[in-house]
């Protein structure tokens, strides 16, 4: 499915269908997104915020699938490992941390 993801600082991540050239859905975070990855071969999109939260969307559905919470401020960069199992964040708070994936099969 040829998909585009877009974060604003607004906290609107848009998902657009590129076949069609639309948008397929607008999913609503608390705060400002500071960044996005698409898992390699899959449909789901992480995201971090300014709210401290990374939270995993399907991008088909534009739902929710889980979110992972820790930091006390704002996250400003993330990685995730080769086998999205691991996601590294860092944030204004001075810490780092390490998150195991745990989500259903999409």
């Amino acid at each position: 499915m040829p998909l585009a993801a877009v974060g604003y600082l607004d906290g609107t991540l848009a998902i657009y269908d590129l076949s069609t050239q639309t948008l397929r859905h607008q999913c609503q975070h608390q705060s400002g997104i500071v960044q996005l990855l698409w898992e390699a071969g899959t449909a789901v999109v992480y995201t971090c915020s300014l709210d401290g939260i990374v939270r995993l969307w399907d991008a088909r559905t534009g739902h929710l699938l889980t979110d992972y919470r820790g930091h006390t401020a704002e996250i400003l960069d993330f990685a995730l490992s080769k086998d999205a199992s691991l996601v590294v964040t860092t944030s204004g708070d001075h810490k780092a941390k390490v998150f195991c994936v745990q989500r259903p099969d999409c």
